[in-house]
């Protein structure tokens, strides 16, 4: 089936899901995103495959040695002109809300996305803090959660309450931390224990347990550092500085 025919075929169907969806269940507008947005990623897996089938690379952006790994292979939209003949409606560039990249580039690269709204929240929270720390010369922290781990002093910051994101995982409050570079990131612990839970299985430590939620849904921990076993919990796995 040529490659254009192909894009519109998933359109269609992705169309028809979420008009089926809806119709089925108007209580939620949850479920029928989801659908609509799987049959997205497939047209653009789809396309993803043939251009490296051809090519022998992939469509990515430009990135650094220092851009997070969840964030390093971003879909180049423009390389994908003859398999997709437009990004996909949800895409970022299309004003969407999901920003798409790859994972496991050298061995089976596959298509996720990143939630933009999680992006902008940590970006913000990001510049309130560069703003306090210009004016105060130290970060906002509270208590170490572990090393180089550091929960924020939200009050200090003029919130009452501490600020959340919405998992796009499990739909549950996450709340923030602060890195050794005193950077915000977002506290996924409570999807992966989740997961690790119902998996049944159990990880040796130092395995980063990030992979199991890359693995289960279709977005990838955006701001997030690498979690591992030990002694049957799930904690932050902390670098060997002296290695």
């Amino acid at each position: 089936m040529p490659y254009v025919k192909r894009f519109y075929l998933y359109i269609i169907l992705g169309g028809l899901s979420l008009l089926f969806t809806g119709c089925a269940n108007h209580s939620t507008d949850e479920g029928a995103r989801r659908v609509a947005y799987k049959a997205q990623i497939a047209a653009v897996q789809d396309a993803i495959d043939s251009y490296k089938k051809k090519t022998g690379v992939l469509p990515i952006k430009n990135s650094t040695e220092s851009t997070p790994i969840y964030r390093k292979y971003r879909i180049d939209f423009n390389k994908l002109k003859a398999y997709l003949p437009n990004p996909p409606s949800d895409a970022y560039e299309e004003g969407g809300d999901f920003e798409y990249v790859l994972v496991d580039p050298e061995t089976h690269p596959t298509v996720k996305v990143i939630d933009m709204e999680l992006v902008s929240e940590v970006q913000d929270l990001n510049q309130q803090i560069q703003i306090y720390y210009a004016h105060h010369k130290f970060a906002p922290l509270k208590d170490i959660l572990a090393d180089g781990r550091y929960s924020i002093d939200f009050k200090a910051l003029g919130y009452k309450n501490a600020p959340t994101v919405i998992s796009p995982y499990s739909g549950r409050h996450l709340s923030f931390f602060l890195d050794e570079h005193a950077k915000v990131e977002i506290d996924y612990l409570p999807d992966i224990e989740d997961v690790v839970k119902k998996s049944g299985k159990t990880y040796k430590e130092g395995v980063d347990l990030r992979a199991l939620l890359v693995d289960k849904y279709p977005y990838v921990p955006i701001y997030s550092v690498p979690y591992t076993m030990k002694k049957g919990q799930v904690e932050f796995l902390i670098e060997d500085k002296k290695k």
